[in-house]
């Protein structure tokens, strides 16, 4: 029997491949009893064509497909299905992965959904599906595995999960770096994913994260301590990104995990790598903030002040060099009305100020991520929680990260979008136009608003938009209407997506914009509120 496992990463992944797609690989080859199973991680980038991936399937002789679904990948995957399906190629199609919800299915065209699809945590299920089908092969008759589906007409065949029907030991999962899973020439990008936990504490109605895992499970930290051995202190890798949703949901082992790391930096032949994780400001301390700072390649550093601003994205490549550790938190918004009809905590002010103090006491720098779009959020309060967030900027390099909100297919958000009126794409990304407080027009002039900001403020303009916004005696959304203004009205400028077109997605305001809006142009303009 032989599989492929397709997975479609974002165009922006330097490391050329999803984590997903070798987990399962490396499960099916240790636990399988089937003989002769080969199974092939295909790799592509979102902008390939689904030709390219259709050929790689005709010429392999595959008897199975496995698709790893996300946001920006399911659309090139129902493209391909399609594509497949016409030419008859005998082939079974398996949907897994993020966008897959027992609802989700139903919105597939059906020349180009699935055969069969994997919802929640796919080791075992994939696993038990490839023993299934083998069976059916050899005459064998029996049901689907446990959280494995099939649409016949519109009824929707599937047995939810039991707790033995997904890893509860996560070391059961064979590491893809230590167990040579990955292809050693995926090493060449020199940047890699690491999972060492997986559920969080939160219960986000927007998210799907925790959907299928009640509590959090753990990775060994001896496992989690030989894999970053060998990826720091063998393979040299520059990048590391751990995908966990909290990496401080248990503190003491995140600590022990930066002690680590610290003992490898001692090490003359190691260079730490740039190192991105995710945490709440409610679980980290002082002396974990300590620790991380002992990780940077230099003392006090603040680049955004000694930076010559560029016409592309300076945020990570410049502004970050030398702090080795990108602390990424999710604050998302400071509208108790809107944190609560997500099912969000509201944020103490108090507190997180405190938090903001020790950060930038100990000189590490944040990625803060704000989401633009919520429900009951409006005009009015997003701003207000702005007013509140971007004064911690200055003099920093912090990275303000504003994201506009999709609904994720299974996720609770989803079945609240009538009784909240969200108005949004049914097609990934997903992306939200209005909701039960803001209406098409205002969500989406407050994204170009948003725009200006975050082109100028993540850069080493930053100095010069606190001096001008300072001068100007104004609110900073009055501020930001009125730098808008001025760009929409000049003729460098007039003609740009972010004044013509209605609608402006995050991942223009975090490239394109860099280029269309010169930074010599805003020099100028801001110089005009001295």
């Amino acid at each position: 029997m032989k599989i492929a496992i397709v997975c479609i990463y974002p165009q922006e992944t330097v490391a050329r491949f999803l984590l997903s797609g070798y987990v399962l690989k490396g499960y099916l080859e240790k636990y399988s009893e089937i003989e002769g199973l080969q199974v092939d991680v295909l790799n592509f980038g979102e902008r390939s064509k689904a030709e390219l991936i259709c050929e790689k399937l005709r010429s392999g002789g595959y008897d199975m497909a496995a698709y790893s679904c996300y946001i920006w990948n399911i659309e090139k995957i129902l493209e391909t299905v399609k594509e497949l399906r016409k030419e008859g190629l005998p082939v079974v199609h398996v949907f897994g992965g993020p966008e897959i919800s027992a609802k989700r299915i139903h919105t597939f065209p059906a020349d180009s959904g699935a055969d069969l699809y994997i919802i929640g945590e796919g080791e075992r299920k994939l696993l038990n599906l490839v023993a299934c089908l083998r069976d059916k092969e050899k005459g064998c008759d029996g049901e689907l595995p446990a959280g494995v589906a099939v649409l016949r007409g519109e009824e929707l065949i599937y047995t939810e999960e039991g707790e033995e029907d997904t890893v509860q030991n996560l070391d059961e999962i064979p590491s893809v770096y230590l167990d040579h899973v990955i292809e050693d020439r995926l090493y060449e990008r020199q940047q890699v994913f690491l999972e060492t936990q997986r559920g969080c504490r939160f219960k986000c109605k927007y998210c799907v994260y925790h959907k299928f895992v009640s509590g959090i499970k753990y990775y060994s930290e001896g496992r989690v301590i030989k894999e970053l051995g060998h990826l720091i202190g063998e393979k040299h890798i520059t990048a590391l990104r751990f995908t966990d949703s909290i990496f401080t949901s248990d503190l003491e082992r995140g600590k022990n995990i930066v002690r680590y790391l610290l003992e490898l930096k001692k090490k003359k032949d190691v260079k730490l790598p740039w190192i991105y994780w995710e945490f709440d400001y409610n679980y980290v301390d002082e002396e974990f903030a300590e620790l991380t700072a002992k990780l940077k390649n230099r003392g006090d550093i603040l680049n955004t002040d000694e930076l010559e601003p560029l016409d592309r994205p300076q945020l990570y490549s410049d502004m970050l060099k030398d702090y080795v550790v990108i602390n990424s938190i999710g604050i998302e918004s400071f509208d108790e009305n809107a944190l609560k009809g997500v099912g969000r905590r509201r944020v103490d002010i108090g507190r997180f100020d405190k938090f903001m103090k020790m950060m930038d006491s100990n000189n590490l720098v944040l990625k803060m991520d704000l989401i633009w779009g919520l429900p009951f959020e409006t005009v009015e309060t997003f701003f207000s929680g702005l007013e509140l967030i971007v004064p911690y900027l200055k003099g920093a390099d912090h990275v303000l990260n504003i994201h506009r909100l999709q609904i994720l297919p299974g996720s609770e958000l989803e079945e609240l979008t009538d009784e909240y009126k969200i108005e949004y794409s049914r097609e990934a990304p997903h992306t939200v136009y209005s909701n039960n407080t803001i209406t098409r027009e205002d969500l989406n002039y407050t994204g170009k608003l948003n725009s200006v900001l975050s082109r100028i403020v993540n850069s080493p303009l930053r100095s010069l938009f606190f001096a001008s916004w300072e001068s100007s005696g104004k609110g900073l959304k009055a501020f930001l209407d009125d730098v808008f203004g001025k760009i929409s009205s000049r003729a460098e400028t007039a003609g740009i997506p972010l004044v013509k077109e209605d609608m402006i997605y995050d991942s223009y305001w975090n490239d394109d914009i860099y280029r269309d809006i010169p930074s010599n142009f805003l020099k100028e303009l801001l110089g005009e509120y001295s």
